[in-house]
């Protein structure tokens, strides 16, 4: 995700290998779909899928699916997240032509549910083995409406050198703690902790989940129906984002202007000691700096609590107007078995959402397979109301903040309204 914070966004941009999935049919996928006009099964045609990833990020998981349903072809069609795709796919919505696969992102969930887009997936026998949080991200009221087999979650990298360097010889483990290690490192002359611009309120927005999601997952439920106020919620966090972080510019108005590849370059060539991150960093650093040394740890509370950034990666949709339903079932069939669900782990690398999955992740995030696994991650548009624009509202605020131009208060008052605004349309 570079794409655009959920990316989440999400969500978040991945580390990916582009290896064969190949199913035990054997061949190439691509000859073998377009050569054939039918297979021993009986399928035959194109499925379409709206995706949020490229072609080339698929191509393992299309080869998979192609060479185990021959004379299935996979089309993808690629739009690039977040904002881009959510475009495409709410004209999808609202009444063109579906693909009949698509990606779902938490940002859609109400306007799918509205629309009454997609296919109910929960008794898809793969969900008895899906996490809770999985199913509840993409679902709503018991229904399943896009099938989430990864998790991504962010976290804090660290450069092992400027650590040592700055006599920091623990890892923070409460708010206290960073904010002094950030004043060592800004004392030997070094930005303590980058960021690109639409990151700029990520280090709050994990201060919040340390503090407050830690201890009750549905901390912010009541703000999509105004039984609570966000600036209520947040006003202790914001304080301490502002007045230990932000006041002594720890996180510098440079940040404002920097893109995604400049906070990497930044951090991986050892000008920023800290960097908000997550798996979809790593191919990045090792292409800049293979030799940098770094590490990862969860963003702090005020007493030591922490609770990750992240949620249930995007998931995969069956349109209910699909042109060929038959063949979008095939391909839900192909990545809920145990092929498609290591072609899938193998390929994107991400933390898995499925009990009893082994697999392998970059020995510096091996430390959090087991709170993903279990669910101890919390993102907080899963909870906000038609989140993408409060999040826009929320980055927006931040970055005000950061730059000068508004207090505490007036930030949290304008994502207040922004909220208000919601409520009332």
């Amino acid at each position: 995700m570079k794409r655009k914070v959920i990316s989440v966004l999400l969500c978040a941009g991945t580390v990916f290998s582009l290896v064969s999935c190949s199913g035990s049919m054997g061949g190439s996928g691509g000859e073998t779909a377009d050569n054939e006009t039918g297979g021993s099964n009986g399928n035959s045609g194109t499925v379409t899928l709206l995706s949020w990833y490229t072609e080339k990020e698929m191509s393992p998981i299309k080869e998979g699916f192609e060479n185990a349903n021959p004379g299935l072809t996979l089309e993808v069609q690629y739009v690039p997240p977040t904002e881009q795709y959510i475009q495409k796919l709410t004209l999808l919505m609202n009444g063109n032509e579906p693909t009949d696969l698509f990606f779902m992102c938490p940002e859609v969930r109400e306007d799918v549910e509205a629309t009454d887009f997609a296919e109910d997936l929960s008794d898809m026998p793969i969900m008895n083995k899906l996490s809770d949080n999985a199913k509840r991200t993409l679902g709503t009221d018991g229904k399943v409406y896009g099938l989430s087999l990864d998790s991504w979650a962010s976290f804090i990298f660290y450069n092992e050198e400027i650590f040592e360097e700055a006599g920091i010889q623990e890892i923070p483990g409460t708010w206290d703690e960073l904010v002094e290690a950030m004043a060592k490192i800004n004392d030997i002359g070094i930005v303590p902790m980058t960021a690109q611009a639409e990151d700029a309120g990520r280090l709050l927005l994990g201060l919040f989940a340390s503090n407050e999601a830690s201890k009750d997952p549905q901390a912010e439920a009541g703000i999509a129906d105004g039984s609570k106020k966000f600036s209520d919620l947040y006003e202790e966090s914001m304080e301490a984002w502002y007045e230990d972080v932000v006041q002594p510019e720890y996180l510098t108005k440079a940040c404002l202007s920097l893109t995604n590849d400049q906070q990497e370059e930044m951090f991986i060539n050892g000008q920023a000691g800290m960097m908000i991150g997550g798996p979809w960093s790593l191919t990045s650093f090792e292409a800049k700096n293979p030799d940098a040394k770094y590490g990862t740890f969860a963003i702090p509370g005020f007493d030591g609590e922490s609770m990750l950034q992240g949620a249930a990666n995007v998931g995969i949709g069956i349109a209910k107007e699909a042109k060929n339903k038959e063949g979008a079932e095939k391909f839900m069939d192909y990545i809920s078995s145990d092929e498609g669900i290591k072609c899938w782990s193998d390929t994107f690398h991400n933390f898995m959402n499925v009990e009893g999955v082994e697999y392998t992740v970059d020995p510096c995030l091996e430390q959090f397979k087991d709170d993903v696994a279990e669910g101890n991650i919390y993102w907080q548009t899963v909870e906000w109301p038609n989140s993408s624009s409060v999040l826009n509202a929320f980055t927006s605020a931040c970055q005000n903040v950061i730059a000068g131009t508004y207090s505490p208060q007036e930030a949290l008052q304008e994502i207040d309204d922004k909220i208000e605004e919601i409520q009332n349309n």
